[in-house]
């Protein structure tokens, strides 16, 4: 959306314009006719438009936004700050806003679905927003509150953290009322490089990054015994979890790195090609 009200000034400076195009910008504001007006003008002037999703692109390209000047480019992770995890047993980790495209609300019901099976295990939430309340009323509804934790809004290093002592990894996203989606959670990638499997939904760009069966497990939204059947499988077959997380952080360091996307938007802006590591630490990944 900033891209679209700069783009007039860009064109009279003679500046390249590229602009980044995520989950609202490509699923809410289309759909207000001032902004698909905008957008038009923007994908006539600009030189590229990035999105973080192929899914993201096909929505551009279906309100006039043509194929050539699109480029998917996920937004990278630094692997050297995501370390495997040790994967304490029955640990499920959620990251993300309380909001309803990311319905941590669903992933309770599911948690609360399995948790006379495994109890070991627990679920904790990273986060904070809207569907707080909601969550947590949850939780007191179904006796969870010794097994179901809620960290509030917390800093990436905790977030690092968690990732290192989580089993599995739990994004149940969904399209929420206003068209809202994701374009690709960052967090699914941080999550993949902590060799975490995830389990969550076919929703935007997330099936472009977890392999179903593979890296992890994937649902439709709202199915939310799916989801619950999901992590009971995981929860009882660890071996099997600890493989998919293991392919899961092969899979990041072969595509989703911040090295991939510097050389993504190289090869977009046509500029030359840099062959040297993002940082000293980058050489030590394995």
């Amino acid at each position: 959306t900033i891209g679209a009200l700069f783009a007039r000034a860009c064109r009279r400076a003679g500046v390249r314009l590229y602009v980044h195009a995520h989950g609202a910008d490509s699923t809410v504001m289309p759909r207000k006719q001032t902004w698909r007006r905008r957008y038009r003008r923007l994908f006539a002037s600009a030189d590229g438009i990035i999105t973080p999703s192929r899914f993201i692109a096909d929505r551009l390209i279906q309100i006039g936004c043509p194929n050539e000047k699109l480029h998917v480019s996920p937004c990278g992770i630094l692997p050297e700050h995501f370390t495997p995890s040790k994967r304490e047993s029955g640990r499920l980790l959620v990251v993300g806003r309380f909001v309803e495209k990311k319905s941590p609300h669903l992933t309770i019901e599911a948690f609360a679905r399995i948790a006379s099976r495994f109890p070991e295990a627990r679920l904790d939430l990273v986060g904070d927003g809207p569907l707080m309340a909601r969550s947590r009323a949850l939780v007191e509804q179904e006796n969870l509150a010794d097994r179901v934790i809620f960290h509030g809004y917390r800093s990436t290093e905790f977030v690092q953290g968690m990732m290192q002592n989580a089993a599995i990894f739990v994004q149940h996203s969904v399209t929420a009322r206003n068209g809202d989606m994701e374009g690709l959670p960052v967090s699914i990638l941080e999550a993949m490089a902590s060799a975490l499997p995830v389990v969550a939904t076919r929703h935007s760009g997330i099936p472009e990054a977890v392999v179903d069966g593979e890296t992890g497990v994937l649902v439709e939204e709202h199915d939310i015994k799916g989801t619950a059947e999901a992590l009971a499988s995981l929860l009882a077959d660890t071996r099997r979890a600890a493989r998919m997380g293991d392919a899961g952080r092969r899979r990041v360091l072969d595509h989703f790195t911040q090295r991939h996307t510097r050389d993504r938007l190289r090869r977009a802006m046509a500029l030359p090609a840099i062959a040297e590591p993002l940082d000293i630490e980058e050489r030590q990944v394995q």
